[in-house]
């Protein structure tokens, strides 16, 4: 909730001395951030409710098999944009040329994908071992079509900052999936619960993208447009491409290695740390490219911008990211029957990389901003060079090994984003480590603190209410006593817009 009144102060104090961004942009952005934490948060919720009711009736082999399924549809995702979409955003005046060409550009290759993947169900089906996958694939990957029809009108919302309409879009669609999901399982469906969930939200998604998107093609395509578009969007694509696949490749390593339900573990444990960590990264980087992109020519005042974001995001993610480790046993044993269990040192381990992935994230879009999408690219090379080898030294011992090795690569990225940002775009890694190191330092301490807890009780319910109320009286008296700038600005705005009623 602390992301309002950090976003209105932040809007308020970086353009007070910047009449250039027009009043009417100002109002956008707050209204932006605001709706892009609804849409993040929103979705999350229903992710998370759905998710703890579906593990009732479902076991840890049905969320294995729609893993295994995600890297397909997701990469799919990746190749059919093309990086178009992000293109289409940073052109200032594109036309309905352009957006139709793009357009029809879409749903052409979602067609060719689904034929491609239709083909290699059987395929698929033989590798992983897993009976009936075939079936599953061949009627989940129908997916991929319905989301290539609302492409454009979700990349015009995003460029026209119309993330109202975009948040009641999704919520609204998650929301019919997911009862239709819940229903459906409780009926004995099985993994075909999970499967109407992700294709109903694709359709519902789709039709509402048409319905408020208010906008239709033209009978146009030009190639001159994909020309245009391809020396930008060519970098985004083997960027994309490579983090879709290494970043889905656990399922496929742990299902072939070990077993389809270590799969189902590892998927919950992920889809927990990664609920709090992707909410905050998809809030700041929905609005982050298009705003970087709108001040791209001031290069200085860019940066500043940009170090309010890592400052603002330091101080959200390290607090919840080190709590949620600690009370990762409760929170699940509470939450999740007993057949989880074994998702909690996943999770535990899995926290430390969600604390610091939202800032890599970060540093992509200010490098896609300044449209240096290359330095995306040949950098993600080199990572995955690394990731690689790491693969093969640790597949050999255990799940926890591969577990801490995603650690480690998310913290070997993170260094090597802050090292390029410092060359090319001239955010230096001793601001980096300026803006992040009051927060990081702190969160720890309290961390190694609060964990002193589980020496004196046993009781879960006990040990989640006392860990998690004291983390949060600490930090907030640690960010009053040390004076942290997000600290003071929350303060101020509330006085500003509370105390004053807004005066």
């Amino acid at each position: 909730v602390s992301v309002f009144p950090l976003w209105g102060f932040f809007i308020q104090h970086e353009t007070c001395g910047h009449r250039d961004m027009s009043d009417n942009l100002k109002k956008k952005t707050l209204t932006a951030l605001i709706w892009s934490f609804v849409d993040k948060f929103g979705q999350q919720f229903l992710y998370f409710v759905t998710g703890i009711i579906l593990a009732i009736p479902l076991n840890p082999v049905d969320l294995g098999k729609m893993a295994l399924l995600a890297v397909f549809v997701a990469l799919s995702s990746i190749l059919i944009d093309s990086g178009f979409g992000s293109a289409l955003i940073r052109k200032k005046e594109a036309t309905d040329a352009d957006y139709s060409t793009i357009f029809y550009f879409n749903i052409g290759v979602s067609l060719i994908f689904y034929l491609i993947l239709f083909a290699l169900a059987p395929f698929i089906e033989s590798y992983s071992g897993v009976p009936g996958l075939a079936a599953v694939a061949r009627v989940s990957f129908l997916s991929i079509v319905f989301l290539a029809f609302g492409m454009i009108q979700q990349t015009r919302l995003i460029k026209y900052i119309q993330f109202t309409q975009l948040a009641r879009i999704n919520i609204i669609s998650l929301f019919c999936s997911s009862v239709f999901a819940v229903i459906t399982a409780f009926m004995g469906w099985g993994v075909w619960a999970l499967v109407i969930q992700s294709l109903g939200m694709a359709i519902v998604k789709s039709v509402l993208l048409w319905i408020y998107g208010r906008w239709r093609p033209k009978w146009i395509f030009r190639v001159a447009s994909m020309k245009e578009f391809f020396g930008y969007s060519s970098s985004l694509i083997g960027t994309g491409v490579l983090n879709t696949i290494f970043n889905n490749i656990y399922p496929w390593l742990i299902g072939k290695g070990y077993s389809t339900q270590a799969v189902g573990y590892y998927n919950q444990a992920n889809k927990f740390q990664d609920m709090p960590s992707a909410l905050i990264a998809n809030i700041f980087r929905s609005v982050a490219f298009p705003v970087l992109s709108s001040i791209n020519d001031d290069r200085e005042r860019m940066i500043r911008v940009f170090g309010k974001y890592i400052r603002t995001v330091s101080f959200i993610i390290f607090p919840i990211m080190f709590l949620l480790m600690l009370v990762s046993q409760p929170l699940i044993s509470i939450l999740l029957p007993e057949k989880w269990a074994p998702s909690i040192p996943l999770m535990q381990v899995l926290c430390i990389s969600g604390a610091f992935s939202p800032f890599i994230i970060l540093y992509y879009d200010l490098f896609n901003a300044v449209g240096r999408s290359d330095i995306n690219l040949k950098m993600e090379i080199f990572k995955k060079i690394f990731f690689i080898i790491g693969i093969l030294v640790c597949f050999k011992y255990s799940i926890m090994a591969l577990m801490w090795l995603w650690v480690v690569y998310t913290l070997c990225s993170l260094i090597a984003t802050m090292f390029l940002a410092h060359k090319y775009v001239n955010y230096t890694m001793g601001s980096f480590f300026f803006d992040i190191f009051p927060c990081l330092s702190i969160s720890l301490v309290i961390a190694a603190m609060s964990s002193l807890y589980y020496l004196v009780f046993q009781d879960r319910w006990l040990l989640l209410v006392t860990i998690s109320g004291t983390f949060g009286l600490l930090y907030i008296i640690a960010a009053r006593l040390f004076r942290l700038e997000m600290w003071h600005e929350c303060l101020q705005l509330f006085k500003k817009k509370v105390l004053t009623n807004g005066k």
